[in-house]
Parts: structure tokens; C-alpha cells; sequence
């Protein structure tokens, strides 16, 4: 019975947030959105401190880029899997991870530059690694698996 109830709260909580109005964005930051991610899908926005992020999908990649209120892209953040990260990244980890599979990357674009972060696992363990546009790699954590 307590599974149900909370089901059932976790449902109305969701169909809640879903049915909220979306925020007001300026016309600024969606000229810019709509010029920069024309493709992009299931759009939604949010509002932070001087700072409107929207999230949504584009070519497989789920993304998320954060504007100011004069419509200049501050960051980006993407995730994706291995299909789409760069081949000197890829070869490089094959090779120093080997016998490792790539799970996951998240990418951040600013003004500072690209980075990855790279998830991989294998049999026992989840490696966190930190690649940038020129393939250089650092691991930055490991983990136990703990679904095994």
C-alpha cells in the first residue's frame, strides 16, 4: 500500500512540474537560441540568477546552454556517449583504458574552453577521466561498482 501511495505522489508531482508555466525568456536569448540550436527539441526553459538555461535534446545529444540577458551564450553543457566523442579522444582512452567501455561523456564549452568528462567501467569499477580537445587524460576518480 505505501508503494502505491508513493507512486501515486511521485506521479501527481511530476504531471505538477510538467503542467507549470514555462518562464518568460527575452526575446534577446530566444534569437539567439533559435539561431545558434535551430534543430533543437523538447525545449524547456529555466531561470537562474541573471542567467536563462535551456534544456533539450538536438541530433541524439541531450544539452543544456545557459544565456545572460543580453542573449550571449555563456556555457554549454552536452552529454553523450562514445558515437559522438572526438576520435583522438576515443583512441587514446582505448588505448591507455583498455578492456574499459566508455559509458557516458559530459562536455563544457565557455569562453575558458572544451573539456570531457569521461565515464568509463569495466567488470569492478567506474574510472572518472578528464580528457581536453587535444586527447591529454587525467583521471580524476575511481569507484567501486556497486550494481554488480
Amino acid at each position: 500500500m505505501k508503494k502505491i501511495i508513493l507512486s501515486t505522489a511521485l506521479l501527481v508531482s511530476i504531471v505538477a512540474a510538467a503542467s507549470t508555466a514555462p518562464y518568460e525568456v527575452n526575446e534577446k536569448v530566444l534569437k539567439a537560441f533559435n539561431t545558434t540550436f535551430a534543430k533543437a527539441q523538447d525545449v524547456i526553459w529555466n531561470e537562474y540568477e541573471n542567467i536563462y538555461q535551456a534544456n533539450f535534446r538536438q541530433d541524439d545529444i541531450q544539452i543544456r546552454a545557459q544565456y545572460d540577458r543580453e542573449g550571449s551564450l555563456i556555457q554549454t553543457i552536452r552529454y553523450y556517449g562514445e558515437r559522438q566523442l572526438m576520435p583522438n579522444i576515443v583512441s587514446k582512452l582505448k588505448k591507455k583504458y583498455s578492456g574499459k567501455e566508455i559509458f557516458g561523456v559530459t562536455e563544457t564549452s565557455s569562453d575558458d574552453g572544451v573539456a570531457f568528462m569521461v565515464t568509463l567501467k569495466d567488470e569492478k569499477n567506474w574510472y572518472v577521466v578528464k580528457a581536453d580537445i587535444y586527447g591529454n587524460l587525467e583521471q580524476t576518480e575511481k569507484f567501486k561498482r556497486a550494481d554488480n
